[in-house]
Formats: C-alpha cells, structure tokens, sequence
C-alpha cells in the first residue's frame, strides 16, 4: 500500500526504527511496519497524521495545513500522546500491546506489537460459510475479557468492528486501533463522520460530546459485528433506524445454527435505547455464553411423567428430618425401580386382561430374586447410638428387569416377523392394515428397548445407603477471614495447607493445630490449591499461577496464559509440572524448567473448563460447563476418551488412587464414576441433588467424599454404592476436600472460615 504523504521506506525514527512499507492510512493517521533495529523484530508504527489539516513539509516533518487549523492539530496531538500513555498500561493478550511512544518530525509516533494474523472481516471472508458457535466462542470470550479491563479504567474503545480485530495465526484474537483519541479530535475539529463506522456506530456516538457514551457503547459495536458474523450483513446505519428500524433480529436472520441465548443476547445490545442495552461486560457476558439448556429427550420425559405419576399414587410421608432423612429403609420398604420398566410391566398385566393367561404373564414378569443376604458380623461392632445396617432383599433390579426386557423385545420381534412371513403367503385373505400394524409394534417395542439401553446404564445399584452420623464433633482449625477456598495435605501428613478469601496461603501443624506460617498471596483473589512435596501452587481470578515454597514461605515463580480465570490446578507427579484449567476453555500443561509459557495448551471444551486433575498413569482429566469429562494424554496434549452423560456443569474430577476408577460431579449433585480403560459407565452415586464443588478419594481406593456449598460433606463406600457419611450442619458451605496421607483424618474448607477435620477410623476399621 502506498499513501502520497506517508514517509518513505526505509526512513528512521530516533535512531530505532527503520520504516519498511504503509499498512494503512486513515483520517487521522498513518500505520507502518518497521523494523525495530536494535531488536530486529518487527513493530507496527502509528504516525499522528490528521489528513484534514495536517501536511508533509520536505519527506518528514509534519505540519499544520495552515495558521487555522493549528489549534485544531496541536490539541490532537496531545491527545494521541495521552491516549499511548494509557494504552501502554494495558497488559492484556488481547489488546494491542504499546511498546513505546515519542515525538519526532513535529508529530508524535506509537510503537505498537505486530501482530502476526489477518483481520475479523477478512477471517469471515475467506472462511467461505457461516462460522460455527463454537468458532464465534473461543473469539468472543478473550475479546470480552479485554473490553472488561479497558471499560474498568474508565476507558472506551469507541471503534470495534471486524477490521479493528486480529486473528492471530494461532487463532487467537486482539482489539486493534482504538478509536477514543481520534473520536476526541474529531469532535474538537466538528469533524462528525470521524466520529463514527456506519453500521457498527450506536446512535450516541453520533452526537458532537460524548456525554451520553460509555461501555454500553463498545458492546453495541462488538453486537453489531457479531451480527455481521452470523447473518452475512452489516446492520443498518443508527440514524436510519431511528427514522425507521428496518433491523431483522438476529433469532430470524442468522445463516446458520447458534444458541438461541446467544442471538437474543445480541439483539438486547442491539437496542437504540441506551437503558434497554446491556450497562456492563458482566452483564452481558452471562446470556451471551451461557450454554444452550439440555434439550429433554422424550425418553426422559416418559420417566419422569412415570415417576410422577407413581408419586401421586403413593399416600404422602411425612418429612424427614435430618440425618435420619438418609438412613436405610425397613426391610419390608419398596424399592425404587425404573418408570419406564413399570410402565412396560403395566403394558402386560394389561395383556392379561385381554386374553392372555395369568400363568403365561406371570411368567413374562418374573425375575429370579437374589438370596437373602447373609447377616454381617460388623453390625454387632457397632455403637449403640449408630444405626444398624440392613441388608435386604429387593425386587428385580433394573439391570434384570432390562435384560428381561430385551429378551422380550427380541421375541415380540420375532413373532412379529413371523406374522409378516405368514401374512405374505395369504396376503390376498388378510387385511394390509392388521399386517402394518403388527409389525410395527415388534419393530417399535425392539427399538425402545435399545434405545433404553445407555439410561439404564447409568442407573445405580439398589440403594444400600447406610449414613453414619458422628456423635462427637469435628477438629476445628481457625482458617481465614472471610471463608476459606481450599484445603490440602501435604505428602507426609504433618502440614496442612489452607488458602482463603484474605488472599493468604496458611501452612497448619496437623498433630497440634498450630499455626505455623501465613504466606501473603496478593493480586487477585485465589480460586484453586494443589500441593506436592514442600511447593504448593495457587490459581488465580486473574489467571494468574503462583508456585511457593512451603518451606521458605518464598515465591518460586508467577506465571500467566492470559487473563483467564484459573479454576483447577494439580501438580504432575513432580513439583516443577503442573497444569491449570481456565475460563477460556483451555487447559495448559507447565514446566517451570521450561520458562514462561506452558509446554502444552489444549483447547479442552466449548465452554470453561472448571476442574482437572491427574493420573499417575500419565493421563489428566478435564471437567467443563460443556457437560463433558474428557480424558487426555499427558505427554502430548491427544484426546484419549470423552465421557457423556451429565446434564449439568461438570464441577469436580478426580482419579482413584490406582487410576483405574474417574469420578466426576455436576452442578445438579450427580456422581459418576468411569473406567478410565473404556467408555463405560462404573456407577452413579447420586441422581440429583446438592451442588457439588469438590471430590476426593481416600489414599486406600475405597472412599470418595464430595463437598457441597450447601453445607455438607458425604462419604461413600463407592464399591458399595453406599453413603456411610453425611457430615457438616448444612450451614456453611464447603468448597474443598482432602483426605490425610494415612486416610485417617477428612479435612474440608467452609465458607464460614473455618477448616473442620473428621476422624474416618471407624470406616478404616470396617473395611
């Protein structure tokens, strides 16, 4: 590109830079790549060059058009410098980074990252369709978080639109060329059409002050480039609207599939009225990514209209209070069964009714009932204030009644491609309609039967819950002001560690409960703990690390992706490696052997990923808002196994010890626990309930407790499918979990400050 005032190539600024060609020209300036000498890296140049009143006198200097228009330049220039000096605080992957401002040549220069990429418009284009969610998502997160820390400076871009964002060649984006100086000196010059970017331009900014301009500004503009994105057009000018809004909502005139949240958020920012649009990112931000709400297959509708269905049949019990709301039922209680497998075995007594014989549905119904079982000797060990445990026999359980059913389905199958062998030959003596229909019914009661086979997978074991509650209370150690995040031990039990809201790392003598050092964090609030050997590692709001040593109460090193909310860490087997889960979707794989920058960076999820841990047998797994569970190759960053079937956010992973085993937990209380050697499904601890924040197993394989913010910690006898431990008031909630080395102490973190530690002897005894 060539531009008739622009310095030549090869002029040199300040002895430091080496102009090598124009990139762009506009109304009030010049943009150059140049060569930073001294670096030999490129840079990108921003000359203050108003082309209304500014000239070129000899091939540098710049000047003012005439005696006029001097005031006009001067002031200008002394807002381009203003507006570098608060660029160059900005350090945010995402935003255009200043290296450096001066003046030279009667002007003044910025000297800005060159970012390596194409432009958003160009992107779009040469994308040759619509672009996916997914593909808009892992752009728009990263570009919300930068607006986020521009607006929270008290600062606007004032010109976003897809030529001002770069998509880098990693596909990361950046917001370039802000337009807050120029619009200043375009309203101070009356030059009104400097003002604006038809199209992308909310109708305040159109106004000679910008009185009526603040964030709600950027997000109209970003709104109306998303617009672009997913319609193929550029909404119509502001002006044009106010006489006569011809905008087609974005729900109707999007080209391709998007999450109907997500349009509508966009059509919100889109408003004219300035009260009627989103007033912050953070408001914003929540419909505009917010996943798509699980759709409830009919299958599951079915269930659940059984269910109820069932309830209202059943004469109401009285409420349950407290722990004994979780012990085991009488020996003579029904157990729960599958709707769906009621609903069939009605469909058949039914058939009775209509001809068939009692003997032969009877026959069809029965399943073989498990021996009784025989008495345990432990329950003669326990305390006289603990309840017994019951071992009772139960009705056909679901796995039976669903191996009972396929084999149904299959001979209801047969017999309806029988009837259609035999009503071929006579098809001329019987009716079409009778045949259709027949086979029909074999066809559709085979499908169901598949069709049940993956939610019938998930169901648990009959429910052998046995809830222990404790008699004494808890050790107690003191925790932070303002609640406590996260608690671990160290690997040889004498230390536990804390981290709180008070933004300090607490180091506590397990044996005594003396306190033994507070480690000041700083910066941004702390949202996740791991520790290994004598280092723990801090994850932070800001998405910040920090790696400490226990010992010296010293930091060893701060490391930072990008700004992403850190919501997960977890040392790799060594206390140099760790890795960390973010708000933008990604999980990044550390060495601090290796310098600054993590080793691996996996774009994990279409959604924040909100837990991870690691395997010993060299796998990390990975939790998001996406409600997936995947599990990865720790070496080499390959997607091994993804796991489905939770229906809400995955909130909490973790291994059993061995490796064999993956727990994972969701937002609406379920547990799941998955071979890690396939795809299937080991069992489901919980249907549905509290929110669950945490998850850990015991050193011997043979517990998990889970943590709810909702003030209680479970324990399960997960092998058993049994909950032997409800602990907590249900007052303070609880967002982390840790078992001691020896498995003898459970620690959890409260939200009331406090860190409360229960003894688990007796469970290391039954077992």
């Amino acid at each position: 590109m060539t531009h008739v005032l622009a310095l030549p190539a090869g002029t040199e600024l300040v002895g430091d830079y080496r102009i090598e060609r124009v990139l762009g020209a506009g109304g009030f300036g010049i943009t150059y790549l140049a060569q930073e000498m001294s670096l030999a890296r490129d840079v990108t140049i921003k000359e203050y060059f108003p082309g209304d009143f500014a000239a070129r006198k000899g091939s540098r200097k710049a000047v003012p058009r005439s005696q006029d228009c001097a005031g006009d330049y001067e002031w200008g220039l002394e807002r381009f410098i203003a507006e570098a000096q608060i660029l160059a605080r900005f350090d945010h992957p995402n935003i255009v980074r200043v290296f450096r401002y001066f003046r030279a040549n009667n002007t003044g220069y910025m000297v800005l990252q060159f970012e390596e990429g194409q432009s958003l418009k160009s992107w779009l284009q040469k994308l040759g369709r619509a672009p996916r969610q997914h593909e808009l998502d892992k752009i728009l997160t990263p570009i919300l978080d930068a607006l986020e820390v521009i607006h929270e400076a008290n600062y606007l871009h004032r010109d976003i639109a897809p030529d001002n964002i770069i998509i880098r060649r990693d596909g990361s984006p950046v917001l370039i060329d802000f337009g807050s100086a120029r619009g200043d000196i375009a309203r101070q010059s009356r030059t009104v059409s400097a003002l604006v970017k038809p199209g992308y331009s909310p109708y305040e900014q159109y106004a000679e002050t910008g009185s009526q301009q603040g964030p709600w500004t950027d997000i109209y503009a970003l709104a109306a480039t998303l617009y672009q994105a997913v319609t193929g057009k550029r909404p119509p000018d502001a002006p044009s609207r106010i006489v006569k809004d011809e905008l087609a909502p974005a729900r109707e005139a999007a080209i391709s599939s998007y999450r109907s949240s997500f349009l509508a958020a966009i059509d919100a920012a889109l408003a004219l009225d300035i009260d009627k649009r989103p007033q912050s990112i953070a408001e914003w931000r929540g419909p505009l990514l917010a996943p798509e709400p699980r759709k409830t297959r009919w299958l599951q509708r079915s269930k659940a209209k059984a269910e109820e269905t069932k309830e209202s049949e059943e004469p109401a019990k009285p409420a349950e209070v407290g722990p004994q709301a979780e012990a085991a039922p009488p020996e003579d209680a029904p157990r729960a069964r599958g709707g769906l497998l009621e609903y069939i075995e009605r469909l058949k007594r039914k058939s009775v009714s209509k001809g068939e014989t009692a003997p032969q549905a009877a026959a069809e119904v029965a399943a073989p009932q498990p021996s009784e079982a025989p008495p345990s000797d432990r329950d003669d060990k326990k305390a006289p204030n603990t309840p017994s445990r019951v071992d009772t026999p139960h009705a056909p359980g679901v796995r039976e009644g669903f191996l009972l059913s396929i084999q149904q389905a299959r001979r209801k199958l047969s017999e309806g491609l029988s009837i259609f062998r035999f009503d071929f030959r006579g098809a001329l003596r019987r009716s079409w309609k009778s045949l259709v229909f027949k086979l029909a019914v074999g066809v559709g009661v085979a499908t169901l039967a598949v069709g049940l086979q993956e939610e019938l997978s998930s169901f648990p074991a009959p429910d052998q819950s046995v809830v222990e509650t404790e008699t004494v209370l808890p050790r107690q150690l003191p925790g932070h002001t303002g609640g406590t995040k996260a608690v671990a031990f160290t690997e040889d039990g004498r230390w536990i560690v804390t981290a709180g809201a008070d933004q300090t790392l607490r180091i506590w003598d397990n044996a005594t409960g003396d306190l033994l050092r507070t480690i000041e964090l700083g910066g941004s609030p702390v949202t996740a703990l791991a520790v290994r050997g004598q280092r723990a590692l801090t994850g932070h709001l800001d998405g910040t690390l920090q790696l400490w040593s226990l010992t010296e109460g010293e930091k060893i090193a701060q490391l930072q992706r990008n700004r992403a909310s850190v919501w997960s860490v977890a040392f790799m087997g060594e206390p140099d490696k760790f890795l960390a889960s973010s708000h933008d979707w990604a999980v990044s794989v550390w060495d601090i052997r290796a310098g600054q920058s993590p080793v691996i960076s996996i774009d994990a999820h279409e959604n924040a990923v909100q837990a991870v841990a690691y395997s010993p047998r060299g796998v990390l797994a990975s939790g998001g808002a996406d409600r997936l569970v995947k599990l990865w190759d720790a070496s080499t960053g390959e997607l091994l196994r993804t796991y489905r079937g939770h229906r809400d956010f995955v909130s909490a992973v973790a291994f059993s010890p061995d490796g064999t085993l993956l727990a994972s937990a969701s937002h609406d209380g379920q547990i799941r626990l998955w071979l890690t050697s396939s795809h299937r499904l080991y069992r489901t601890l919980s249907r549905g309930g509290e929110k669950i924040d945490a998850l850990a197993f015991s050193p011997a394989g043979n517990l998990l407790a889970a943590a709810s913010p909702e003030g209680r910690v479970r324990v399960w006898q997960f092998r058993r499918g049994q909950l032997v431990r409800s602990l907590g008031d249900g007052i303070a909630g609880f967002r982390s979990v840790a078992f001691s080395p020896d498995g003898r102490w459970l620690a959890a973190a409260s939200d009331s400050g406090a860190v409360r530690l229960w003894s688990m002897g007796k469970l290391l005894q039954d077992d």
